[in-house]
């Protein structure tokens, strides 16, 4: 995976518990401490990390905040503190537009949450200390593992020691403070699946046969062409990302464009959002295409490398069609019944 992804030879690399959740919060437990840290809210994950370092204590944290559907102002950052943040948003379909304001001679660690970007972007290894991703996300393997990896600068901040205490589950270090070679050699802290380890091997042939990172990366580009086609060329449809710069490519968050709906079809967006969707399901072309739970209503998409250009080319075609259908044929609201986004967040 470490070969696929093109990580440097000098960074370590190790399998976690947990899936990408689990190796975030081993990464801000195992590494946060010594600088303050700078955290950058552009989604509900984000969010959810500077949560967490607050609720354990871990560092002094100061909060860049934005508007929903954009990346937050990087200007006043402070090259001698820790940075945390999310290099693709699946809940809002952010990404930081570039990461050119990380200084290379930084003295703060920069620790990024690359569930969801793993293998759908490149990484500038030079600005990022900490990568944690999971095996289900862009590849489409089994849930439940994920991933670290720690460069040369994240591994001397672990041998540095004066960390708080981390539980076992979590500790990248042995008892003594050194640093755990063992688990980066290859040795897991807990058993993953072998069913497990067998799917994300046979995801990993196929993107080797397809060309590698390369390869990924184009399929990529190739879904998101077709996603922003239609996007243009359809009135009552737009980014819930409203910066192109920031926008992601393979998550793909939509909203309805309320000013563009007709005279007496003013209904709540949640409701027109819910019926075209459950019109998706009944007819088997959709599924799990909801916004994120406390996202605005709308679409979500995964568009990643394992997704066919073509099939997203039709799936337009069919949000299209059950626009007309629930629009047009003024479905009664008390038919429609908006879903409780809380019990599916993940």
């Amino acid at each position: 995976m470490a070969s696929l992804l093109e990580l440097p030879d000098s960074w370590l690399c190790g399998i976690v518990p947990g899936s990408g959740t689990g190796a975030c919060s081993m990464a801000l437990q195992n590494l946060l401490g010594p600088f303050p840290v700078e955290t950058f809210l552009s989604d509900s994950f984000s969010q959810y990390w500077a949560n967490e370092i607050d609720t354990l204590a871990l560092a002094p944290q100061r909060r860049h905040i934005c508007a929903y559907g954009d990346f937050p102002n990087t200007s006043r950052i402070d090259p001698n503190h820790d940075i945390v943040l999310v290099l693709n948003g699946t809940s809002s379909g952010v990404c930081p537009p570039d990461l050119d304001w990380i200084l290379a001679d930084r003295a703060g660690l920069v620790i990024a949450d690359a569930v969801s970007a793993a293998f759908t972007r490149r990484f500038d290894f030079d600005r990022i200390d900490v990568l944690c991703w999971s095996w289900q996300k862009a590849l489409g393997g089994e849930g439940g593992h994920g991933m670290i990896a720690l460069s040369p600068r994240a591994q001397a901040r672990l041998k540095a020691g004066g960390r708080k205490p981390v539980a076992r589950l979590m500790r990248l270090h042995n008892p003594d403070g050194s640093v755990n070679k063992a688990f980066f050699g290859g040795r897991t802290i807990s058993t993953p699946s072998m069913f497990a380890v067998e799917d994300i091997h046979s995801a990993l042939d196929w993107a080797e046969a397809c060309g590698g990172l390369p390869a990924l990366l184009k399929r990529v580009a190739n879904n998101y062409a077709v996603m922003a086609d239609w996007v243009n060329s359809t009135p009552w449809i737009d980014w819930t990302c409203t910066n192109p710069a920031a926008r992601s490519t393979c998550s793909i968050t939509l909203r309805l464009v309320r000013e563009q709906l007709a005279a007496g079809e003013k209904e709540d967006d949640g409701k027109i959002v819910a019926g075209m969707i459950r019109l998706l399901e009944a007819e088997g072309a959709a599924f799990d295409i909801w916004s994120y739970g406390d996202a605005p209503p709308g679409f979500r998409i995964w568009a990643g490398p394992t997704v066919e250009a073509d099939d997203l080319s039709i799936l337009c075609e069919w949000l299209t069609w059950t626009y007309s259908e629930t629009c047009e044929a003024s479905i009664p609201p008390d038919a429609i019944v908006v879903r409780d986004r809380e019990l599916v967040q993940g």
